[in-house]
């Protein structure tokens, strides 16, 4: 019976790091750069200038002054109701998620 039960500890652990490996449901650190790679930078790139895939789907650049003009408010309800070709994430993250990713796109649309 312990055999059975580590086995099973093992199996669940193993899909659960595999599930955060594919970058599946919420990254374990919560920090803001976190969330960002996980959910925000396929399509906006790491620097915020926009990917490939993001640039053909019209991903916004932070670098811009039109999301650099938006209020925090502003950009707050894009990241939870979603915009154009950008799905919502409001259901997804906590307001504490999208708020530090808020302060994260200013971070990056400041870097040259």
């Amino acid at each position: 019976m312990p055999e059975r039960r580590l086995a099973m500890t093992l199996a669940i652990a193993t899909f659960l790091a595999a599930t955060a490996s594919l970058g599946l449901g919420q990254p374990t650190d919560n920090s803001a750069a976190s969330t960002y790679k996980t959910n925000c930078v396929s399509c906006h790139g790491q620097d915020g200038r926009g990917s490939s895939v993001g640039k053909s789907l019209h991903a916004a650049d932070f670098h811009s002054a039109p999301v650099q003009q938006q209020s925090d408010a502003q950009l707050a309800g894009v990241i939870s109701e979603g915009r154009g070709n950008m799905p919502p994430f409001g259901t997804r993250l906590t307001k504490d998620q999208i708020d530090a990713l808020v302060k994260y796109i200013r971070v990056l649309g400041r870097a040259k």
